[in-house]
């Protein structure tokens, strides 16, 4: 997932702060996408015009869960330094602090808020 022009107005980033937010952002895509075809309206905020049919008739297939399931390890377990630390040190100071607050954070300082 790439997201360059999501960051305009942001002060130069390091790769492991782009890539790491630009994941924590596709695992919460990921993650809401599974939880609004599971019958929970945890996630029915999500807007996304890509929703697949299966959401609309009621629930995600088994198939589209566990591709889900998938790609959230792929990104959780990622060795890289960029994509995997990255995604782990963004993911903890948003746990923390807020996407919100975490992302105005980064625009105003170029650094996550630790």
């Amino acid at each position: 997932m790439k997201m360059d022009s999501a960051f305009t107005g942001y002060c130069t980033l390091t790769p492991d702060i782009e890539e790491g937010i630009c994941q924590v952002l596709a695992h919460l895509w990921i993650e809401s996408e599974i939880m609004a075809g599971s019958g929970s309206n945890a996630a029915s905020t999500s807007s996304s015009s890509s929703s697949s049919t299966s959401t609309k008739k009621g629930g995600r297939s088994q198939f589209e869960r566990k591709l889900g399931d998938f790609f959230k390890h792929q990104i959780e377990s990622d060795t890289s330094v960029a994509y995997g630390d990255g995604f782990r040190a963004g993911n903890r100071v948003i746990q923390q602090y807020g996407l919100k607050r975490t992302l105005e954070h980064i625009r105003l300082t170029g650094t996550l808020p630790f």
